[in-house]
Parts: C-alpha cells; structure tokens; sequence
C-alpha cells in the first residue's frame, strides 16, 4: 500500500542520523500501538516516518511554508518555535509529498501539542512520539505503562507532563495544549 523504502529513504536524507533514528523509533511504536488498538498498522506505521519531516528545516523556511499552504501563524505560534515542525510537517506531507489522507497529515499536524477532540488515530501518533524506544526523560516508564492502558490515561499523563515543563521553563503554552488537557480530562470524567 505504502512505499516505505522511498520515505524512510526521503527522511534520511532530509534529517540527522538522531533524527532519523528517533523517527523510526516512532514509527516502530506506532505500528505496535495501531496493532493494538485496532488501527491502520500501515497508516501507523507511514505517520510516524514522517512525522518530523521538518524538524530540521530553517525555522523562516517552515514559516513560509506553513503560510503559503495554511494560514498564518498566530503571536503565541510564531514566539514557540517548537511549534512550527508539525505544522510545517502536515504542510509538507499534504501538498509537496501528496499525501492527502487527513489523518496521516492531521497526525503529525498535532502531535506536538495535541488539540480538542482529538481522534484515536491522532492521539496515537502523539503518544508513540511521546513513548518511542530512544526515550529516557524521567517519566518515560510511567508514560509507556498508562499509554499501555488506554489513550487517554496515556494523553492526561503526558499533557500534565508538558504543561508543567512549559511552564517551569516560562515558554510560550500553545492553546491548543491547553484544551487538549481539559477535554481529556472530560472525557476521563465522563468514564468515571
């Protein structure tokens, strides 16, 4: 279905042999976490390739992108560079890749900061970035077993990790962030 030689390959030359390590890292956990969950494995699996497509691209070249395919960025946006790779990255796959399966392109578009009704598929691709193999943040044990558990349990103990760290570090907190978090944990109310 998907030629993954040819976008391993186009990732590799495009990203450092750490980046390109950390995405197949990702894509390998994806596949696992799609296999698990009843998702495209294959779909899981491409998504994560590509998911930091951009990562490495100048940050005024990933500007202009994401402009001239999407819309402009806003002053909480444009003042958190961190944010422009999955931005740029969605751009990137949709309109110079062609790839228009929204929920690969709408997987790496949030899987930095999430966003409010997230899809399963959506909060897949965040969280195998979160719990890929090459991570060792503190933490990362606890992220894998609830992520293990349900997308959720896994989404509210990541989104309270970054939330914290954003703020420890007096960086710029994307909205969508913040309304990730509250509708995760909505959801989680709501089950209880």
């Amino acid at each position: 279905m998907y030629d993954f030689e040819k976008y391993e390959n186009l990732v590799r030359e495009r990203l450092s042999a750490y980046r390109f390590h950390h995405s197949m890292c990702v894509a390998k956990k994806a596949r696992e976490l799609a296999v698990k969950h009843g998702l495209n494995a294959d779909k899981a699996y491409l998504a994560g390739i590509l998911h930091d497509i951009t990562k490495e691209m100048p940050k005024d070249e990933q500007i202009r992108i994401i402009e001239q395919y999407d819309r402009k960025l806003t002053p909480v946006e444009r003042g958190n560079h961190r944010v422009f790779h999955q931005m740029s990255g969605a751009v990137y796959v949709k309109y110079i890749l062609g790839i228009d399966d929204e929920e690969i392109v709408n997987g790496i578009r949030y899987h930095t900061t999430g966003h409010e009704n997230m899809t399963e598929f959506e909060m897949l691709i965040y969280l195998a970035d979160f719990t890929s193999e090459d991570r060792d943040y503190p933490d990362v044990e606890i992220m894998r077993e609830k992520t293990e558990k349900s997308f959720l349990s896994g989404m509210l103990y990541s989104l309270k990790y970054t939330i914290r760290e954003v703020v420890r570090q007096e960086r710029l907190l994307h909205p969508d962030t913040l309304s990730c978090y509250n509708w995760v944990l909505g959801r989680i109310t709501e089950d209880d």
